[in-house]
């Protein structure tokens, strides 16, 4: 369905047009990866992840929540909507999208952008009034463009975020965990604990979590889970912590590295800040590491209230990116 917007930029064979699937999904990793490359983002999206998240959507209507840009039949930007409940109460409603490097600073950006905030605040007219809400958007310090567009149109930093790395696998500190605590290989029958956890545990983070059905279900259909990866601590029938690692294969063939991720770092609160969370990201590089990887990343709050940056810098991480978080008062 082609959607005609009076303030799109007057480039000769533009339209703008709703979701079309599934060529859509490859054009949104596309579209993606071709500006991670052009911004020095080490990062790729695969057709795969994508297919998943449209297939499961939470607080987010596909058809009506993405908008294509295309000139004579190629897609050559995207915007996207959809929102999130914060953990502090109040609610974000995300504006995000990417304009292919050869046709940036042509109005393209501005246009979604726009396009994106009049969507969200239709969707917020039918929410409940009394909380904040909030348009909340990121961008890598390596993207000036993005970081211009926001702060030209009223975004402000509310936070960062950083991305660390372990250069090497070498040297992994033995950090014994707890007395009467023990690891066990993750099982496919406990995954919607494990999911169950990760929303316990990120609860008390800054943030949102997605605790929908549906969030379980992309988890479920990840196409990078592999459960062999994930560090899980019991004490007797309680899980006390777990890190559910993963291994992008595909983004690592593109870029050309054997990067691990160390993703969801958990320790539930009765067993907080007794070294468990160091001793599970420390066997999370062993595991890693057995499976070929050279390096290891992960991503972080840089302002967490729990430590987490300290741990990891513990066991051998650096900041190598950072993120800025923006929001607008919507």
């Amino acid at each position: 369905m082609t959607v005609e917007l009076p303030y799109a930029p007057g480039i000769p064979g533009l339209r703008l047009r709703s979701l079309q699937r599934p060529a859509d999904d490859a054009a949104i990793a596309d579209l993606v990866n071709v500006g991670y490359a052009a911004d020095g983002i080490p990062h790729r999206l695969s057709t795969a992840q994508i297919t998943t998240w449209l297939d499961h959507p939470s607080n987010f209507d596909p058809p009506a929540d993405l908008l294509f840009a295309e000139v004579d039949g190629a897609v050559v930007a995207y915007g996207q909507a959809g929102w999130e409940q914060d953990n502090d109460g109040g609610r974000n409603y995300e504006v995000w999208g990417q304009v292919h490097p050869d046709w940036r600073r042509r109005g393209l950006g501005s246009a979604l952008l726009r396009w994106v905030e009049e969507r969200q605040a239709e969707v917020a007219a039918d929410h409940p009034t009394g909380v904040e809400r909030r348009l909340e958007s990121w961008a890598d310090e390596s993207d000036p463009g993005r970081l211009a567009l926001l702060e030209k149109h009223g975004y402000g930093i509310v936070r960062y975020d950083f991305e660390m790395e372990r250069p090497g696998m070498d040297d992994i500190p033995d950090l014994p965990l707890l007395p009467g605590v023990e690891l066990r290989p993750a099982r496919e029958g406990d995954l919607r604990r494990h999911w169950e956890i990760e929303i316990e545990v990120f609860r008390d983070h800054w943030g949102s979590v997605d605790d929908s059905e549906a969030s379980f279900e992309r988890m479920r259909a990840d196409p990078r889970r592999d459960i062999r990866l994930w560090v899980v601590a019991w004490q007797g029938d309680e899980i006390v912590g777990q890190v559910l690692n993963r291994i992008d294969h595909e983004a690592n063939t593109e870029l050309e590295m054997l990067r691990g991720w160390i993703s969801s770092v958990g320790v539930r609160r009765p067993w907080r800040r007794q070294g468990i969370g160091r001793s599970l990201v420390a066997e999370s590089l062993r595991v890693l590491r057995d499976a070929g990887m050279t390096s290891a990343g992960l991503g972080v709050d840089a302002e967490n209230e729990h430590g987490a940056l300290g741990v990891y810098e513990s066991v051998g991480f650096r900041v190598t990116r950072t993120e800025r978080v923006y929001r607008k008062s919507l």
